[in-house]
């Protein structure tokens, strides 16, 4: 949104707020609070004529999935359906699709590419890949983003992928992480930063319709994260081990080969973005961390 504006466009924001908090909105942005597999939503896309739509809504974890995947399937396939129906119906120049790397490939020995076959593990994985069909056979301009783990300001933790958002909130406070399975997985981070300028760069009306990974390049074991946590917090963090979640992968790994060809490239290396998270914590409760010395590789 933030982007959006800055680029002078008019938003509209259309989220249930069941995970959302409408706090993180600018002011400038409208919202409307709606359910995103409602029947309202075609009335409320013809009311604003959107010319680009960007459907970032989602369940968005994994563990609920599996309890409840009719409730996924409800938001992610029936939501996708509904969103790229009112897209068309109103003309919308382009519908940019926030899928899911991690979930979508599922288990990668290789770093994954757009040609690599999905291998979803879990239902929020399968519904993500079927969400991208509905997308692709909605007759207009499209572009689906598969991003590896994204993190960044204002994320929540609980969510597909959000360990960074879990970490911080477990160390600010009780000093103790929780790490699910014995640390050894691996996860590509990527900056919310890197994937806004993607979703620009893919928005404009002459960039190619298709499907894109975005990633850092980078693999990062969930134990290696938790130390670069511990070094920016600049004290030691406990450790606590349990038992690993149903779906969760061992190993994901992501090419963003295909879209560095068109010139993008992720700017925010780990250590630079984990110190900025600490620093808003700080901030936002009147503490003060002190940050250890930024690993140059991160």
């Amino acid at each position: 949104m933030d982007r959006l504006l800055a680029e002078g466009l008019a938003v509209l924001v259309v989220d249930d707020l069941s995970t959302g908090n409408q706090e993180n909105l600018p002011h400038e942005t409208q919202l409307e609070r709606c359910d995103v597999a409602s029947a309202e939503l075609g009335d409320l896309f013809h009311r604003w004529r959107a010319g680009i739509v960007f459907h970032l809504a989602a369940q968005a974890s994994v563990p609920l999935s599996i309890r409840d995947p009719l409730r996924d399937v409800a938001v992610n396939v029936i939501g996708t359906h509904r969103v790229a129906e009112a897209a068309r119906d109103v003309g919308a120049a382009r519908l940019v699709f926030i899928s899911s790397g991690g979930a979508v490939y599922g288990e990668t020995r290789r770093s994954a590419t757009e040609e690599t076959r999905p291998a979803p593990s879990s239902y929020y994985g399968i519904h993500k890949l079927a969400a991208e069909g509905h997308v692709a056979l909605a007759r207009l301009p499209f572009t689906i983003l598969r991003p590896s783990n994204v993190y960044g300001p204002r994320q929540v933790g609980g969510l597909e992928g959000a360990v960074v958002a879990a970490f911080l909130e477990q160390a600010s406070r009780q000093g103790t992480l929780v790490i699910h399975g014995d640390g050894s997985q691996t996860r590509d981070l990527v900056h919310v930063r890197d994937l806004v300028e993607a979703l620009w760069r893919l928005a404009q009306p002459d960039s190619p319709v298709g499907t894109w990974n975005v990633s850092s390049g980078r693999s990062v074991t969930i134990a290696g994260l938790a130390d670069s946590v511990e070094r920016v917090f600049g004290r030691p963090l406990g450790r606590t081990f349990v038992t690993s979640r149903p779906g969760d992968v061992a190993r994901s790994a992501i090419s963003s080969a295909q879209l560095r060809g068109l010139g993008w490239r992720p700017h925010v290396g780990l250590s630079a973005g984990l110190g900025e998270l600490v620093r808003l914590i700080g901030e936002a409760d009147g503490s003060a961390f002190s940050a250890g010395r930024p690993d140059p590789h991160a």
